[in-house]
C-alpha cells in the first residue's frame, strides 16, 4: 500500500500554493504547475514517459534490429565480424610496438601477407629522379660531426662579461692574437674564431662562463699585391687572372675598398702588366666571384670586346667549372635545379633561398664526385648551368653538404678550421667573339684546399 502523502503537499512533493518555475503564483494550466509538460513530476511513476516524445533521428537508435541508413556505394555493416574476434587475434597493449597501434605483418595470424601469385611479380618501385627539384622550403638535414677543441683553445673563467673583441685584443686565447681593434675585426670576418664550435664573427658577443674560446688567425698576409704569375691568359684582348681569396673583383661598398680590378689598373698604369701592340688598353671586369671564392676571372682590355663577352655569359655559352669541398658524402654525381629569391641585402652581403616569386630567376647546378676526403668531405667538381648568385654554395647546402668554411649557408660547425669557403673556379671554356678561336682556360687550386685536405684525413669519425 503507498504511503499516505502529507497534507498541503502535491504529487511532486511541494507544498501546495507554493509559486511554480513556470508560472508566477503557481497558477497551473495544461501542462502542470510548472508550465512544461513533465517538469516537476516524479518520473517514477511514469516509466512509459522515457519513450514518449519525439521519434529518434535515423542512424541513432539504439536497437539492433534496426538497420542504419546506409549512404549509396556503402557496404552493410556487418555485425558478426566483430563479435567473432578473438582475443588472440587483437594486439594487447603488451604487444604494440614503438610506432603506433598498428599491427606489422608479423603480427598478423599467419604471418606476413604474401602476393597473389601472378600479381606484380618482377616489378620494381621506381626510384625518385635525381633531377626532380626539391619542393620549396623542404632542406635537407645537415650533418654536424662532433667538435673537439684544439690546444690553444681557452675556457672562459675570470674573463665572463667581457667582449670577445676586447678578449683577442688582449692576446688571449693563448694565441697571443693582441693587435688593434679593426685587425681583430677583420681576422673575427674570416671566421679565424670559434665559440663552442661554432664560427663567431661579431667582435660584440658577450662571453659567459665555461665559453671555450679558439681563435686561429690566418698564418699569411691576407693582403694582395699584383703577381705576373698568376695572369693565366692574355691574348686578343681577354686577360685571365687567377685571383686569391678574400679579394673582391670590384669594389664594395666598404671604407677603403680594394679590389682586384684597381690592383690591374695601378699594375697597367705602372708598366707591370704589358698593354696591348694596338696601343691603349683598357682593364674591364666581365663577370664577378665572391671574395672568398679562388679561380679565374675574366677581364677584357676594349670596351665592345667586354659587351660581347658579357653577352655570352647572359646566354649561358661560357662552360665554368668550380672545384669545392663539401660536408659528408653526396652522391657520386647529380644534378640540382631550383628558382632562387634574394632574402637579404646588407653592407658587403647578400642572401638568397630557394624560393617562388615574380623575381625567382632559375638556377641549374650539375656535380661528378672526384674523391671522398675521410669521414666528413668529399671534393666535387661542379659545372653550374647558370650563373646565379651565390647558386652552388646555397644548393650544396639544401642537398645537406655545405661547402667548408660558409659563413652564409652553412652551419659554421665545420670539424676542421678554414679561414674561407672551399671554392674555386677551375676552368672557362669560350669561343671568342671576334677570331671564333676556342679558349680554354685551367687553373689549380690554391694551398689552402691541400691544407684543408690533409686536415679532413686525419680527423676520424670518433671525435
Amino acid at each position: 500500500m503507498p504511503p499516505a502523502r502529507r497534507p498541503g503537499a502535491s504529487r511532486s512533493g511541494r507544498p501546495e500554493g507554493r509559486p511554480g518555475r513556470g508560472r508566477p503564483g503557481g497558477t497551473s494550466g495544461p501542462s502542470g504547475p510548472s508550465g512544461r509538460a513533465g517538469q516537476g513530476r516524479d518520473r517514477r511513476e511514469h516509466p512509459d514517459r522515457r519513450s514518449a516524445g519525439p521519434p529518434s533521428r535515423p542512424g541513432r537508435s539504439r536497437d539492433p534490429a534496426v538497420e542504419r541508413p546506409r549512404r549509396p556505394g556503402q557496404k552493410p555493416f556487418d555485425s558478426q565480424r566483430r563479435a567473432e574476434r578473438t582475443a588472440s587475434d587483437r594486439l594487447t597493449a603488451g604487444d604494440r610496438r614503438t610506432t603506433g597501434d598498428r599491427r606489422l605483418a608479423s603480427d598478423r595470424p599467419g604471418g606476413p601477407r604474401q602476393p597473389e601469385p601472378g600479381k606484380n611479380q618482377g616489378k620494381l618501385r621506381p626510384s625518385r629522379p635525381t633531377d626532380r627539384p626539391r619542393p620549396p622550403g623542404r632542406r635537407a638535414e645537415i650533418q654536424a660531426p662532433s667538435w673537439k677543441p684544439g690546444p690553444d683553445a681557452r675556457i672562459i673563467r675570470a674573463e665572463t662579461g667581457d667582449k670577445l673583441g676586447r678578449f683577442l685584443a688582449r692576446g688571449h686565447a693563448g694565441t697571443g692574437a693582441g693587435g688593434s681593434a679593426r685587425q681583430i675585426k677583420k681576422w673575427l670576418e674570416l671566421g679565424c674564431c670559434r665559440i663552442n664550435g661554432r664560427i663567431e664573427t661579431f667582435a660584440s658577443r658577450e662571453l659567459a662562463y665555461g665559453d671555450v674560446v679558439e681563435f686561429s688567425p690566418p698564418a699569411t698576409d691576407t693582403e694582395h699585391r699584383f703577381d705576373p704569375r698568376r695572369i693565366l691568359h692574355d691574348a686578343d684582348g681577354v686577360l685571365a687572372y687567377d685571383k686569391p681569396a678574400w679579394l673582391p673583383v670590384t669594389r664594395t661598398d666598404a671604407v677603403k675598398s680594394w679590389s682586384l680590378t684597381d690592383i690591374l689598373k695601378a699594375a697597367s698604369a705602372s708598366g707591370e702588366l704589358a698593354g696591348t701592340d694596338a696601343g691603349p688598353s683598357e682593364i674591364i671586369p666581365v663577370h664577378r666571384l665572391d671574395a672568398d671564392t679562388s679561380g679565374i676571372v675574366l677581364f677584357s682590355r676594349y670596351e665592345d670586346l667586354a659587351r660581347k663577352l658579357e653577352a655570352l655569359f647572359a646566354e649561358h655559352q661560357v662552360a665554368k667549372e668550380y672545384l669545392a669541398i663539401v660536408r659528408g658524402h653526396p652522391r657520386e654525381e647529380g644534378r640540382h635545379r631550383s628558382y632562387l629569391v634574394k632574402v637579404e641585402a646588407r653592407q658587403g652581403t647578400e642572401r638568397w633561398r630557394s624560393g617562388h616569386g615574380a623575381d625567382a630567376r632559375e638556377a641549374v647546378t650539375t656535380w661528378r664526385v672526384e674523391g671522398r676526403i675521410g669521414p666528413f668531405a668529399s671534393r666535387v667538381r661542379v659545372r653550374p648551368e647558370t650563373g646565379r648568385h651565390h647558386q652552388i654554395r646555397l644548393h650544396f647546402s639544401e642537398l645537406g653538404h655545405p661547402i667548408y668554411g660558409d659563413l652564409v649557408y652553412g652551419d659554421r660547425r665545420d670539424p676542421v678550421a678554414v679561414n674561407r669557403h672551399l671554392l674555386h673556379a677551375a676552368q672557362v671554356t669560350f669561343v671568342h667573339p671576334d677570331s671564333g678561336a676556342k679558349v680554354i682556360i685551367h687553373s689549380r687550386p690554391p694551398a689552402e684546399f691541400a691544407a684543408a685536405e690533409k686536415l679532413l684525413r686525419k680527423a676520424k669519425a670518433g671525435r
